[in-house]
C-alpha cells in the first residue's frame, strides 16, 4: 500500500489532488494508496521523520518554505520517496538548476493535464515499490522475448 505525501500552501490544489489520486485505479498505484496532505511543509517534514512514504509532492513556491529548500531538508532526513515538483510560478531552467544535486525529482506544471499528471504519480510510485521490492520486475520493463530457435543453414 503506497503512501502518498502531498505538501502545499493553497488548500484548494491539495483538494484536488487527493481527489485525482483516490480516484486513481488500483492497479496503477499497486494498492490502494494512503494520502497526507499538508499546507505547512513544517508539519509535513515532521510527519517525514515519523513516516516513510513512497512520493512526496511538493508545490515549488509556499510562503513559509520554498519546495527546493523542503526538498533539500527531505535529503537531509535520507528519505528514499520519489518526489514531485508542482511549478507554477518558475521558469524552466530556474526549476532545473534549484533542483541540481537533489537526486531524481520529477518537475510538473501547474496547472497540470491530470492524465498527465496520473502517469507520472503511477510511475514514481510503482518505480519506488519496485526498489523495494526487487525481485518485481519494473513496471516499465519489457516482457522478455519468447525464445527462438535460429534457422538453421
Amino acid at each position: 500500500m503506497p503512501r502518498i505525501l502531498i505538501v502545499d500552501d493553497d488548500l484548494g490544489v491539495l483538494r484536488a489532488l487527493g481527489r485525482l489520486i483516490h480516484f486513481m485505479p488500483r492497479s496503477a498505484l499497486g494498492g490502494d494508496a494512503q494520502v497526507e496532505c499538508h499546507d505547512d511543509p513544517e508539519q509535513a517534514l515532521a510527519r517525514v521523520q515519523a513516516v516513510e512514504f513512497d512520493l512526496v509532492i511538493v508545490d515549488y513556491l509556499m510562503p513559509k518554505l520554498h519546495g527546493v529548500g523542503f526538498m533539500r531538508r527531505l535529503d537531509a532526513l535520507h528519505s528514499h520517496a520519489a518526489r514531485l515538483l508542482l511549478s507554477g510560478h518558475a521558469r524552466v531552467l530556474e526549476r532545473i538548476e534549484a533542483v541540481r544535486g537533489l537526486g531524481p525529482i520529477e518537475i510538473m506544471p501547474k496547472p497540470w493535464g491530470d492524465e498527465k499528471l496520473c502517469l507520472a504519480i503511477s510511475r514514481l510510485v510503482q518505480t519506488r515499490q519496485h526498489q523495494l521490492s526487487p525481485s518485481r520486475p519494473p513496471p516499465y520493463a519489457r516482457p522478455p522475448l519468447p525464445n527462438r530457435r535460429q534457422p538453421v543453414f
